[in-house]
């Protein structure tokens, strides 16, 4: 997944104008194009200690302003599950998509059989989970997840695929990949969550990327640098192949 989206963004001409809304521990993706990259985080600390960043925003991506059109690339990876009123987020991520622009969206699917089990236990077991069983020994000190979990309704499959169908955009790409390959208790408890429910929750994954073209015909470069101007004046996905979803 990650080599496919580093073709698809150096496919993508002029200097590319990238927001990461809601920042990891460093941009993931290798591109060979020149691009600008905006940070935009609630912690003011985390976006301190990016040191690859061409600009950094404190700020709440509910709340968040940028003028219309300034991106031509938004990332958001395992961030709209953490937020309460995502579906206002890709609202405002729409918005901020430039024409032609790519936005790429990681999330857990709510409606799969872990995204069941995460749903239903508490935060405290989320944390021993990481620590435990996936091994993350840092989770839940300062500054290290899991982070508490809202899971709105658009944080699925089928919620995704509503959102996006709009005539301006084009038919979304949506993989279904699964992050606990390798732990058998894992699995099995997916799996027999998805036996209960007569087979409604799938179980062979857990997590979705979705991969979304604004289909509006691109601005001139010169445009899209005016746009960056403005801008400047406001305020490890594991697991299985992907396999797009039908």
């Amino acid at each position: 997944m990650k080599a496919m989206l580093e073709a698809r963004l150096a496919a993508m001409p002029g200097r590319l104008r990238i927001l990461e809304a809601g920042c990891g521990r460093g941009w993931p993706l290798r591109l060979s194009v020149p691009y600008t990259l905006v940070g935009l985080d609630l912690d003011a600390d985390a976006l301190a200690a990016r040191k690859d960043l061409d600009r950094a925003v404190v700020g709440d991506l509910r709340t968040a302003e940028f003028p219309a059109d300034s991106f031509d690339v938004i990332y958001n990876s395992f961030v709209l599950e953490h937020v309460s009123g995502a579906r206002q987020v890709l609202e405002r991520f729409l918005h901020w998509l430039a024409p032609g622009g790519v936005l790429i969206i990681h999330v857990p699917d709510r409606d799969s059989a872990f995204g069941l089990l995460t749903r239903l236990t508490p935060h405290w077991f989320h944390v021993l989970y990481y620590r435990y069983v996936v091994g993350y020994r840092a989770a839940g000190t300062p500054g290290h997840g899991p982070y508490p979990t809202y899971y709105d309704p658009v944080i699925s499959l089928r919620g995704l695929e509503e959102f996006f169908a709009r005539p301006h955009l084009a038919a979304p790409e949506i993989y279904r990949m699964c992050s606990y390959t390798h732990q058998r208790a894992t699995r099995a408890a997916a799996f027999a969550t998805s036996l209960l429910s007569a087979g409604q929750l799938p179980w062979r994954h857990n997590t979705l990327t979705a991969i979304v073209q604004d289909a509006r015909r691109p601005i001139p470069a010169s445009g899209a640098e005016a746009l960056v101007r403005d801008a400047g004046t406001s305020a490890k996905v594991s697991g299985t192949s992907p396999q797009p979803a039908v």
